[in-house]
């Protein structure tokens, strides 16, 4: 085994080709010293090992995945593939576990021989998955997990072939903090508010205190005032009362974040039944799930939801991506899709950006580290990516990852925030 915190030694496919597996380690260290691993056949195209939550609890976005991740590689292929070869999928399913993201990663490069590591969903399983491939010196770029956990990881313990997508959990509230800013420039639905003040609801899952307290510390910069601030469980149902003491203290704003989609749903439904007037009612992601807004009904109407990180039509458009999602599958794109889409698009221009396959399995994780870091923004599903010297992808602005604000109507999401990206205009009406 290589050790986690050493960027050179024989890469796992030269290994192979020149002795053969049964060949010692130390008669060809000295030849091959720097060579990625990766485990794919050396005349071969491209071969990307993606893994997902293919099936348990998350298999509806596994499966979501993996259809964005086949439709990548076809247009890839389409267009030529990557130095004249098709690119060639191969998946690995997690099962949402980190054990069995382990061990299906350490199957696509040993077993399967991919070139190169791809997909990833659950934070947990993506920090179990570092530990593989970056033992094996093979490339990975991690394309929706969000904890800072990965990249702090990543520094700490100088994995270098390892790059992470989507931007962390600080995305959402800076990306309210630029919401709250604009709409109270642009005097939007109820804004502008003289008093700025706005009242706090976090769900007790260290994502939702997480948030809740990034919220704080974001509302300071830009003169708000929390006059509340109330943690709910996981399972609760019935917030009347709560609202009625948040009432009392005639807040401008009440925002949440919920990851449950009944407590979300709940939430809205008696948010509109409280009674209060001139208060817009912002959530964090739990009004993004389908099952949130069938639960609030119309009740929801009006109200702002907000993800780190999603599906941009405008640059999926650009792309002819849509369209060709549009007809091959009978099944709205989601923001899960829209990354997966992403994550196989940039592996490959990446791969380009060597002089051939030969020279990017041959390559140095160093190497690796520095194309990646030095090559231009890629267009993609979310936003630009561009990486990072800490190897997150830049994000908080449209010229990099926005965060994105939906508006609840009619219990569809409209795509409203960034102005400059956005599908529909803001409907005031509902106020």
């Amino acid at each position: 085994m290589v050790d986690d915190n050493n960027t050179s030694g024989t890469g796992r496919r030269e290994f192979l080709r020149v002795g053969g597996a049964a060949v010692g380690l130390g008669s060809l260290a000295g030849c091959l010293e720097g060579a990625i691993s990766g485990g794919g056949g050396g005349d071969g195209g491209l071969t990307i090992g993606f893994y997902g939550p293919f099936s348990g609890p998350a298999s509806n976005i596994g499966e979501q995945k993996r259809m964005a991740a086949r439709l990548s590689k076809d247009l890839i292929n389409e267009d030529g593939g990557v130095h004249g070869q098709d690119v060639e999928l191969i998946f690995g399913d997690s099962e949402s576990q980190p054990s069995a993201g382990r061990n299906e990663v350490n199957r696509l490069i040993q077993g399967e021989g991919a070139d190169v590591i791809g997909g990833g969903f659950h934070s947990d399983v993506a920090l179990a998955t570092v530990e593989v491939t970056s033992q094996q010196e093979t490339p990975q770029i991690i394309d929706e997990a969000v904890s800072n956990e990965i990249v702090q990881k990543i520094n700490d313990r100088d994995m270098w072939n390892v790059f992470k997508t989507a931007p962390p959990s600080e995305a959402y509230a800076v990306g309210w903090k630029q919401l709250i800013t604009e709409f109270q420039e642009r005097e939007i639905g109820y804004f502008p508010y003289e008093n700025k003040t706005i009242a706090l609801i976090g769900e007790d899952t260290s994502y939702g205190l997480s948030i809740m307290d990034l919220m704080q510390d974001e509302l300071d910069q830009i003169g708000w005032n929390v006059v509340s601030q109330d943690e709910v469980s996981l399972d609760e149902t019935d917030f009347t009362s709560l609202l009625s003491r948040i009432k009392s203290n005639d807040p401008d704003v009440v925002w949440a974040v919920q990851t449950s989609s009944t407590g979300a749903g709940n939430l809205a439904n008696q948010f509109a039944g409280t009674g209060f007037e001139g208060v817009h009612f912002f959530h964090n992601y739990g009004l993004t799930i389908d099952e949130a807004r069938n639960t609030a009904g119309d009740s929801a109407d009006g109200a702002v939801t907000l993800l780190n990180a999603g599906r941009v039509d405008k640059l999926l458009e650009e792309q002819g991506v849509l369209q060709a999602w549009n007809d091959r599958y009978d099944a709205d794109m989601t923001g899960s899709a829209a990354l997966s889409y992403q994550n196989v698009k940039v592996i490959a221009e990446y791969v380009k950006a060597f002089d051939g396959l030969d020279a990017f399995r041959s390559a140095s994780v160093e190497e690796w580290q520095r194309t990646v870091i030095d090559h231009d923004p890629i267009k993609g599903g979310t936003g630009y990516i561009d990486f990072q010297d800490n190897h997150q992808a830049a994000w908080g602005g449209s010229d990099t990852q926005p965060a994105l604000g939906y508006q609840v109507l009619g219990g569809e999401l409209a795509f409203v925030w960034p102005f400059d990206l956005a599908a529909e205009e803001f409907d005031e009406s509902v106020y």
